[in-house]
């Protein structure tokens, strides 16, 4: 769930102002008269509104904006409901729906392979995805994907060099497209973190630009981001150069075991970073003493992780005992055998792309 404010993305106590529009995040994404300026949303609340009066055609609840793609057709869905429907097709291009009665109407982007020979003067990228992202949000997990106000241009040019644009991280994406702030600084997103894991090339938003200006692809090494809104730099550029040396992954041998509470949704994305950069996660403790107790095992391989976020809302004087309680916990799963860390020393290892020292 995202909170906007006057178009702006908003979080923690600015979340539970009167003000606020609470939103799913891939109702956002799907919305069809939603677009962004930059970061801020714009028709967020009329959108709202109009949905509001809108009933799904699969639950009959109201708050569904999403509409078949086929203009005549009266059926509207939640994303979540149309996703559950087989039978309906999607269009993750240019976020389009076809329902069940009408999927074999054909989607814009379709209509024009039959032209691609018409464009071939142009240098194809048959497996080029670009994924854009756009600074949203000072949060690892929570974040909005969108593009900026130059959507349709990019897509446009992308169709003519046979590249794909998409909101979502699959593994075929090979070009993570973020913004900067002045210092060329980038959000430390989840889409960013599995870029550098994955070794693909994260670039300002002006290798874009230069591409189009060019109508051909330029060299991207001088458009690569360096360093992120932590402080962290280099880090694109070593996981690059890591996955064409075909070097172990970054976590490899690296055995992880949760402890504690965490945001469901959120420890979930930290269990996919790990696993994606190799590592293990553990989740009983029937597996952590399993391997404990196997001789071969370093015992420095085998991390407690507890969470260094304090619960949303909570006051200052108690984030210390939660985090003190957190720490013990995850000691006392140790007990003095295995190495204790928060969480966020799993992304500092991966914003950097190299292993933190363990602090004690």
């Amino acid at each position: 769930m995202l909170h906007y404010a006057n178009g702006n993305l908003v979080t923690g106590d600015a979340a539970m102002q009167s003000n606020v529009i609470p939103v799913h995040r891939s109702c956002i994404d799907w919305a069809p008269q939603v677009y962004f300026v930059d970061e801020v949303v714009k028709n967020l609340k009329a959108e709202v509104a109009r949905g509001a009066k809108l009933k799904c055609s699969k639950c009959n609840l109201k708050g569904a904006a999403l509409g078949c793609y086929v203009k005549s057709c009266r059926r509207t869905y939640h994303v979540p409901c149309a996703m559950d429907i087989s039978t309906c097709r999607w269009d993750n291009e240019d976020f389009l729906l076809l329902c069940p009665v009408h999927s074999n109407v054909k989607f814009p982007c379709e209509k024009t392979r039959s032209k691609k020979q018409a464009i071939q003067k142009h240098p194809t990228l048959p497996h080029l995805y670009v994924l854009f992202l756009v600074i949203c949000s000072l949060s690892i997990i929570k974040i909005s994907c969108i593009a900026f106000s130059s959507n349709v241009l990019l897509i446009n040019y992308a169709s003519k060099i046979g590249a794909t644009v998409t909101k979502f991280w699959t593994s075929n994406v090979t070009h993570v497209i973020a913004s900067t702030d002045g210092n060329g600084a980038c959000s430390r997103t989840l889409k960013v973190l599995m870029a550098i894991l994955n070794g693909r090339w994260v670039l300002k938003v002006d290798w874009i630009k230069v591409c189009i200006e060019e109508i051909n692809p330029v060299e991207e090494e001088p458009f690569e981001i360096n360093l992120d809104n932590q402080g962290c730099q280099g880090g694109p550029k070593s996981g690059r150069l890591r996955a064409l040396a075909n070097e172990p992954k970054l976590f490899s041998d690296l055995k992880f075991y949760f402890s504690g509470d965490y945001v469901p949704a959120y420890k979930e994305d930290l269990e996919d970073l790990i696993e994606v950069g190799g590592g293990t996660v553990l989740r009983s403790k029937e597996e952590l003493e399993a391997q404990r107790h196997k001789c071969e095992v370093d015992s420095s391989k085998l991390l407690i992780v507890y969470n260094l976020d304090p619960p949303q809302g909570c006051k200052l004087g108690d984030e210390v005992s939660i985090l003190w309680q957190r720490l013990n916990e995850a000691e006392d799963l140790a007990a003095n055998t295995l190495q204790v860390i928060g969480h966020t020393w799993i992304l500092e290892s991966i914003a950097a792309c190299k292993l933190q020292p363990f602090v004690n």
